[in-house]
């Protein structure tokens, strides 16, 4: 600007002198030709040229003064103008909210600050001129004296630029700032302006919105549930990391709408059933609106083979649409297991209601069959009738213990089972006859379980019958066992520890999927005329020995039962099976029974004599106390007392049996009952008896546990 002015300034001047030459040589060239052609006497002429001179004198002198006074005017004007500007240049320059600096490109040296910049350091002007760039900043890399330095460099030789700087005030207190710099000319010198931004507030809440962000995205990795959204053309733009572990699919990958659900529900006709209503419903929201569509339940197939119920809200926001798949796999389990347990808890008091009934009539057929085949000569017409009614009679047995597994409060009697040689034995037993083939693998050092080896048979039996009946042109049955531990909060929501985890897989027709969550119901049966207490009794076994039997299944591709049992530990070594020593003499002594069924004293009264030993009967635990007390206190004891756990309405055989040891500890007690799952009949020593005998028993397990009673010390 100052070198502009200085060009007006000698054009101004240029012009008056030029307008002065001009009009002072023609005044001189016109004024001496017109006086020669006019005056030709040269006294007057000389005259009238002293008059011409003093005239040329005025003249060129109100010329001058014209010239000179427009001159001076617009300078003066010009000079306002500039004042005027320098003025607004120094109310902006002072009153920004920006600190200014002005430093030479050249040295770095600061030559000039601003108002703004005193008043946000701390500085007064004198202090300001004399800072180094040092001292107005961290000094920490990246913001030391030569980072600083390095930024003037850069700028004096490139292009303007911004950056982030961590600036300190004179109090030594730091704040965030943003810096301009740029290069510029100056009054003809080269100088680098540098502006100062105090961006604290405009930090915190960047640095606010970044945490809250980071938040968001950790609380989207970690929250229990897939979360995804798709744009308004259906291309998938985010899934959290369950998404990607359930279907295999990350954000990179952008999968469409269409392709997700392809993956997630591979079944193509089930695939449409379940997506049908949430298509349509899409089809009609705008992206714009906002609307939440209806919640849709799906089952989902893993990359893991897995599969998962879950529940699928969409949410329709700001040209995205939002979607959130919430697992409720282990929820509906949970759900189902008390669903079953009130079931079984029903049936458990129909099923306890009519067992001992149900038992004393069979202990009465099956006992007395017994007994006739022992009275019949081995060529007798009759014994293969009566032979055959007993094996009628033992199936009515078998299906009265699967009624009773049902009942309340009732344990397995546990001992620790080789499982290996009891997955031999169930599939030697339940496939025998049939086209199915056996692949089992088992786990080298699998361990042992826990187990009532009665009912884990019968549990694995009917496992292995389902299969077959599943398979009935034959095909091949895939047992696997292998020893595995569960870490806390595991998927099979079971306690830490050591497990057995045993597979029985069948290449059937397959369950369908609707199916699935009923075929541990009690009377729930796939299969015509079947009775549904197959895989009800399955479940009921497992869940009294602590475990948990699974089912994966997918109509035409089998069906998969998994069971997980506690583990007893290492395993252990295959024992032969002892025979019981029988002692063929005849019995001695008496022998109380205790029954509140006529029919089944009278039948083991028979037994018993039979057997050659005496025998008093009675039908309550009261009368069996009071005969124990007077044969012990007439010196005539009784031998064994054989006393039936429960008596409706009397007192039964554990409340006798205690009054009976407190007066004679020695006393040998049998317990007999049609509750076979009863925690006496489980842990009968603990009660004071010797010996356990289940109804419906036979003769000769009678005599078996008469003997061993007698024979112990």
């Amino acid at each position: 600007m100052r070198a502009a002015s200085k060009r007006n300034q000698r054009r101004e001047i240029n012009k008056i002198v030029g307008v002065y030459a001009l009009f002072g040589s023609a005044w001189i060239y016109l004024s001496g030709y017109a006086l020669i052609w006019l005056v030709s006497d040269r006294h007057i002429a000389e005259q009238i040229e002293v008059y011409k001179g003093l005239m040329f004198i005025m003249v060129t002198s109100a010329l001058l003064y014209q010239l000179i006074s427009r001159f001076a005017g617009r300078l003066a004007e010009s000079v306002d103008r500039l004042e005027q500007s320098e003025a607004r240049f120094q109310a902006i320059y002072h009153n920004v909210n920006d600190a200014l600096f002005i430093h030479d490109a050249a040295t770095g040296q600061l030559v000039d600050v601003n108002r703004t910049m005193c008043e946000m350091f701390g500085y007064t002007p004198e202090e300001a001129h004399s800072l180094t760039v040092g001292e107005l900043s961290l000094g920490e890399p990246p913001y030391t004296d030569e980072d600083a330095w390095l930024l003037l460099q850069q700028a004096a030789s490139g292009p303007p630029m911004t950056v982030r700087w961590r600036s300190k005030k004179k109090d030594g207190s730091l704040f965030w700032s943003e810096v301009s710099l740029r290069r510029a000319d100056i009054g003809g010198s080269d100088r680098i302006i540098v502006l100062v931004r105090d961006i604290t507030a405009r930090h915190e809440i960047e640095e606010a919105l970044q945490q809250n962000e980071e938040i968001l995205k950790v609380l989207m990795e970690e929250m229990p549930a897939g979360v995804g959204w798709a744009d308004e053309s259906g291309r998938v733009q985010y899934l959290n990391s369950y998404v990607s572990d359930w279907l295999g699919f990350v954000s990179e990958d952008r999968p469409t709408l269409e392709e997700l659900m392809q993956r997630a529900l591979p079944d193509p006709a089930y695939r449409d059933r379940t997506l049908a209503p949430w298509r349509e419903e899409i089809g009609k929201t705008t992206l714009e609106s906002g609307t939440p569509i209806t919640p849709l339940e799906a089952k989902i197939s893993c990359v893991d083979g897995s599969s998962r119920h879950v529940i699928l809200n969409t949410r329709l926001v700001r040209h995205r649409l939002l979607f959130t798949l919430t697992d409720i796999t282990k929820w509906e389990a949970m759900q189902q297991e008390v669903l079953k347990a009130q079931k079984l808890e029903s049936l458990g008091v129909l099923a306890g209601g009519i067992a001992h009934d149900f038992n004393n009539i069979l202990t009465g057929i099956l006992g007395n069959l017994s007994f006739a085949e022992l009275l019949l000569d081995q060529d007798h017409p009759a014994r293969g009738a009566v032979k055959n009614a007993e094996k009628a009679s033992q199936r009515a047995a078998e299906l009265a213990h699967q009624l009773l597994t049902f009942s309340r409060g009732g344990q397995p009697i546990k001992k620790v089972v080789p499982l290996g040689r009891l997955l031999q034995e169930s599939l030697t037993l339940a496939l025998h006859g049939t086209k199915v083939q056996t692949r089992l693998n088992l786990q080298e050092g699998l361990h042992a379980i826990e187990a009532d080896e009665g009912q884990m048979n019968q549990a694995f039996s009917n496992v292995i019958i389902n299969a077959c009946q599943a398979m009935p042109g034959g095909g091949v049955l895939t047992v696997t066992a292998e020893n595995l531990p569960l870490a806390a909060n595991n998927s099979q929501t079971l306690p830490p520890g050591d497990y057995a985890k045993i597979s029985f897989s069948d290449e059937g027709c397959g369950i369908a999927y609707e199916d699935q969550k009923l075929i541990f119901d009690p009377y729930y049966s796939t299969k015509p005329g079947g009775s549904g207490l197959g895989l009800a009794s399955v479940h009921s076994i497992v869940i009294k020995h602590g475990g948990r039997v699974e089912v994966t299944s997918a109509p035409g591709a089998g069906t998969t039962l998994t069971f997980y049992l506690p583990s007893a530990g290492e395993a252990v070594a295959e024992e032969a099976p002892r025979q019981p020593e029988r002692n063929t003499k005849a019995g001695e002594g008496t022998v109380l029974v205790m029954d509140d069924e006529e029919a089944i004293r009278t039948l083991t009264r028979d037994m018993l004599q039979y057997l050659g030993y005496q025998v008093v009967t009675c039908a309550t635990g009261e009368e069996a106390v009071s005969l124990y007390r007077e044969a012990a206190q007439a010196g005539r004891p009784f031998a064994v007392a054989i006393m039936d756990l429960t008596i409706p309405a009397a007192m039964g055989g554990k409340e006798a049996a205690q009054q009976i040891l407190a007066f004679d500890p020695a006393a040998r007690l049998i317990v007999s009952s049609g509750y076979s799952n009863d925690p006496v009949m489980a842990e009968h020593a603990e009660y004071g008896f010797c010996a356990a005998v289940v109804k419906p028993y036979r003769c000769d397990e009678l005599q078996q546990a008469l003997e061993r009673v007698l024979s112990a010390p």
